[in-house]
């Protein structure tokens, strides 16, 4: 996995993880909806009423609520890794630099106002970031493929933390 796409993981999980939590909320006001136009509030329910349209949303509901939570987790997890990698570069500040900007989600300007300078020296940083983050990653790729019974099939697959 080139470094890029793995620092920028934390950012396609959160917007995966973002997109369920509106699906969860949609089909929230979706169950209030179907609710009300049952009348369930307030009215005795009919055992011939034809109840599937609630049930199927309540089980679309149940569903997406488990993809959220599990977005969650794999948020968690991916964060962790990204985190463990960026605390093995090399300088504090462009550390602070780019857990902001991969972590925090921050703009470039952002990111580096926040270490104290300017967006030059962000645009600089992302690079020199970048090109550290990939010799990590090579690194731990090497070590792992040289674990006795790796069976790494030389497409990033095996990288573990």
């Amino acid at each position: 996995m080139d470094a890029m796409e793995f620092l920028t993981l934390p950012m396609q999980v959160s917007n995966r993880l973002r997109r369920a939590q509106e699906k969860v909320a949609s089909l929230k006001s979706l169950t209030e909806r179907v609710t009300t136009k049952f009348g369930l509030d307030s009215e005795p329910v009919s055992h011939s009423r034809n109840m599937s349209a609630m049930q199927d949303t309540i089980i679309l509901l149940s569903e997406a609520k488990e993809e959220e939570q599990r977005l969650q987790e794999e948020l968690a997890a991916v964060e962790l890794k990204v985190g463990a990698v960026l605390a093995r570069l090399s300088d504090e500040k462009l550390y602070d630099f780019m857990v902001s900007r991969y972590l925090d989600f921050m703009t470039i300007e952002v990111a580096a106002n926040e270490v104290g300078y300017s967006y030059s020296w962000g645009r600089l940083a992302v690079e020199r970031g970048v090109a550290e983050v990939q010799e990590i990653l090579d690194g731990m790729e090497s070590d792992r493929e040289s674990e006795p019974g790796n069976s790494d099939r030389g497409d990033g697959s095996a990288l573990h933390f």
